[in-house]
């Protein structure tokens, strides 16, 4: 019994919902069903919690919980434990009954989710070294969209934002850090991977504007900031902040040791863009002409390169 009672499960979440023991992998069918996995995802994302009885049939079935919910609920419960239980363990389930509900045994249970934002909060206390190897560990185990298993649940997409947001968050603060303290490189990654995680999180996108710019890729830096400026406009109505802001009339001063004399054809590319967008947001101004003297002015500044 004892050796039984020392068994880890290892429970995988982002992607395929899987449960690996005992030399064996448990998804799919296996697992009972759709429902029995959902109540296992539910206590999986409690990293430990008791969640009652009542809530499992609130995330379950919502309004349309049967009469029978709660006993329906007891038989997934056996479902799961048979699904992903030790043979000759008995009672010994790492899915433990409390006064109220159900919990997992986490002494016992490895979630790859719980990893994940172990390693974003403990981030936040180490080096910056250190830091971008937690944040790369946790992106890595990330690599899988969470909870790929359940499309319409309302519960798991609640989920997927507070991870997500985790993430970008982290990506980003680490990569300031990494930043500051000289790895270029890592910012650069990093800020990168905050941009694609949240899209309108103006601190990525200027930690990598200044990384980029670090790195004497000033055209890329300037792309940044317009990719930036547009979504916010287009889709939130609102300009970048002071910080953002500052980065790009720093882009356009020129300051910076790594920043050549002779500006790209791509950063010509992007300035001319960023004029013509802002022009055109000019209440009362004709595109037309705008267009034809940015195309005159674009085509005499690349005849130059």
């Amino acid at each position: 019994m004892h050796e039984n009672t020392c068994t880890t499960h290892e429970i995988t979440l982002f992607g395929t919902t899987t449960v690996a023991v005992d030399g064996r992998t448990v998804s799919g069918p296996a697992l009972g069903g759709a429902k029995p996995r959902q109540v296992l995802e539910l206590l999986a994302v409690a990293d430990g919690a008791p969640v009652t009885k009542d809530r499992l049939v609130e995330l379950l079935w919502g309004d349309e919980a049967p009469a029978s919910a709660v006993a329906t609920l007891e038989s997934y419960v056996c479902v799961v434990r048979r699904a992903i239980g030790t043979p000759g363990a008995g009672r010994d389930s790492v899915v433990r009954t409390t006064s109220a509900g159900y919990r997992l045994d986490t002494s016992r249970v490895v979630v790859d989710r719980s990893e994940c934002l172990s390693l974003l909060e403990r981030s936040t206390g180490a080096s910056p070294q250190e830091a971008v190897r937690m944040v790369r560990e946790a992106l890595r185990l990330a690599r899988s969209p969470l909870l790929a298993s359940e499309t319409r649940s309302a519960w798991a997409d609640r989920e997927r934002d507070v991870v997500t947001t985790r993430l970008a968050e982290a990506c980003a603060v680490v990569a300031g850090r990494a930043l500051d303290a000289g790895d270029v490189a890592a910012a650069t990654e990093l800020s990168a991977r905050a941009a694609d995680l949240a899209p309108f999180d103006e601190r990525a996108a200027t930690v990598r504007m200044a990384a980029l710019e670090a790195t004497g890729r000033r055209a890329e830096a300037l792309r940044c900031y317009l990719d930036l400026r547009r979504r916010l406009v287009d889709e939130l109505g609102v300009e970048p902040g002071a910080e953002a802001r500052a980065g790009y009339l720093r882009l356009l001063a020129g300051s910076g040791d790594a920043v050549t004399e002779t500006p790209s054809r791509t950063e010509i590319a992007a300035l001319l863009e960023l004029l013509r967008e802002t022009l055109g947001r000019v209440p009362g101004l004709d595109p037309a002409p705008v267009d034809r003297a940015i195309g005159s002015v674009a085509s005499t500044a690349l005849a130059l390169l």
